[in-house]
């Protein structure tokens, strides 16, 4: 069942519209089981958004519980800030993923009704003045062009404007279909050798990676063996955390195989270049 991706900037009435779209899921399909992955209620957001590191931690929460959850007989609402681009992209693989339906509802509004909405809460739950504007200052919008935003709904959080139901329904229950591409359909003859040629080209591009930083810094244009496309270094990534994102990739590959194996290198620098380290 569907995997629908509820982003915005913090007190806009994301969890508003989540309830909205939940009471005419239950009306309308109700024998659908429907999981909503929010953040936990006694979230310490301004602690938790002042420090990276406890922040990833949260994302890396939310991501396993939805995909724990995901499968053909939930519906699974993720009812965060969801404001990277690369997290909605690792959302987007794990839909992918199971051969599932998935949508991007973009909720937003004004910075002077964000600050208006956040004072109206209570106290545990208000962001302070300085975390929540950094927040708004971070949101990557939502681009309707990119492949892992949509189909692609937007809702005015604070007004009484309605929300597209019907149409976030259609896209989800009859058009959204996952269609078949070189990284998803299974070729007519896998190679028996298949998963050991993948991990070696991944390994020879995740080597050049991690030796290209060591002499090279932020911003940098790396080329790789096994291919033309090239890796620009955004940020350094640990060697542990290489090895994750190389076997999360390889699990990938092992469940969705390539006709040619001379996709990989550019796919896997696709996937890093994404990916939220």
């Amino acid at each position: 069942m569907p995997l629908i991706i509820i982003c915005g900037k913090p007190s806009v009435g994301k969890s508003f519209r989540t309830q909205q779209l939940c009471e005419y899921l239950k009306e309308n399909h109700p024998n659908s089981k429907i999981f909503v992955a929010a953040d936990a209620e006694d979230l310490q957001r301004n602690v938790i958004y002042a420090d990276s590191k406890k922040e990833l931690s949260v994302r890396g929460s939310l991501k396993s519980r939805i995909e724990r959850e995901l499968s053909k007989e939930t519906i699974v609402i993720a009812d965060s800030l969801n404001y990277i681009k690369g997290y909605r992209y690792e959302l987007h693989c794990l839909a992918k993923y199971v051969r599932t339906t998935y949508c991007v509802i973009h909720v937003d509004g004004s910075e002077e009704e964000i600050l208006n909405c956040n004072q109206k809460k209570v106290e545990e739950e208000r962001y302070s003045e300085k975390i929540i504007k950094e927040l708004i200052m971070r949101f990557e919008e939502p681009n309707a062009m990119m492949r892992w935003d949509k189909p692609f709904f937007f809702v005015h959080g604070p007004s009484d404007d309605p929300l597209p139901c019907e149409k976030i329904c259609e896209a989800i229950f009859d058009k959204n279909i996952q269609k078949p591409n070189l990284s998803t359909q299974n070729p007519p003859m896998q190679s028996p050798d298949f998963v050991f040629q993948a991990d070696k080209l991944l390994q020879s591009i995740a080597g050049a990676i991690l030796a290209g930083q060591r002499t090279e810094g932020i911003g940098a244009t790396l080329s790789l063996p096994g291919t033309q496309e090239t890796y620009k270094i955004k940020q350094k990534i640990s060697v542990g955390e290489m090895r994750r994102q190389r076997k999360q990739f390889l699990t990938f590959l092992r469940a969705n195989p390539v006709s040619d194996v001379s996709l990989i290198p550019n796919n896997f620098i696709h996937f890093l270049t994404n990916v939220t380290i």
